[in-house]
């Protein structure tokens, strides 16, 4: 056989085995919509996190008030800026009303209390009849995010969510779109997948988390 063979023969193997490679690559990465969606999501996170860690130092400074727009954390310097919506074209944030995010309205948790010591709960006089207890009306003002949950855009947020009702990659407090994460001061933001119940070993041996069966026969 011709040297000039030979070199054609190895060329054709190498041409191979380059191929083989690059498909075995493709398999293994990620597809690119994936990854894009990913970190998308991080950016979801972030910032929503940022949004309702201003909420809350915002009703530090403010008595437990709720601000009326996201313009006002950043003007307030609670918010470094006017974050948008990263699951959504548009990127307008679905504002939340108070007590639909699962809070009281206008309740921080762990801030001090301002009742004097001594008086009933909130609601109810000195000796502990309830009374009325007026509603503050809220300063109207548009946001830059649009109306978002709230009517004309205007009244108190007490916190935000996407609009994307897009199943989700990863689990956020249980959920898994992102129309149903809620970014909102004093609630958990537990990321991950619930663990699967370990199956119980074959044969009637008990597996992780099943009582271990008991000798009925006495001991000497």
């Amino acid at each position: 056989m011709s040297r000039r063979g030979e070199r054609g023969y190895v060329m054709v193997a190498l041409l191979a085995a380059i191929a083989i490679l690059l498909l075995g690559m493709g398999a293994a990465a990620p597809p690119w919509k994936y990854v894009m969606k990913d970190a998308r999501e991080e950016e979801l996170l972030f910032r929503g996190a940022q949004i309702a860690d201003a909420i809350s130092r915002y009703q530090r400074k403010n008595g437990n008030a709720l601000p009326t727009s996201i313009d006002v954390l950043v003007k307030g310097k609670f918010l470094r800026q006017a974050y948008k919506d990263p699951m959504t074209k548009d990127g307008e944030w679905r504002l939340l009303r108070p007590g639909e995010t699962g809070l009281a309205p206008g309740v921080v948790p762990g801030a001090p209390s301002s009742r004097p010591p001594g008086a009933g709960p909130p609601g109810t006089g000195g000796g502990g009849v309830a009374t009325p207890t007026p509603s503050p009306t809220p300063t109207p003002r548009a946001s830059s995010f649009g109306a978002g949950g709230l009517a004309g855009g205007v009244g108190p947020i007490a916190g935000v969510a996407s609009r994307s009702t897009e199943e989700s990659l990863r689990i956020f407090n249980g959920r898994t779109r992102y129309n149903e994460w809620i970014f909102a001061p004093g609630l958990p933001r537990v990321i991950g997948r619930p663990q699967a119940p370990q199956p119980r070993q074959p044969g009637g041996a008990p597996g992780a988390g099943s009582p271990r069966p008991q000798d009925p026969r006495p001991r000497p």
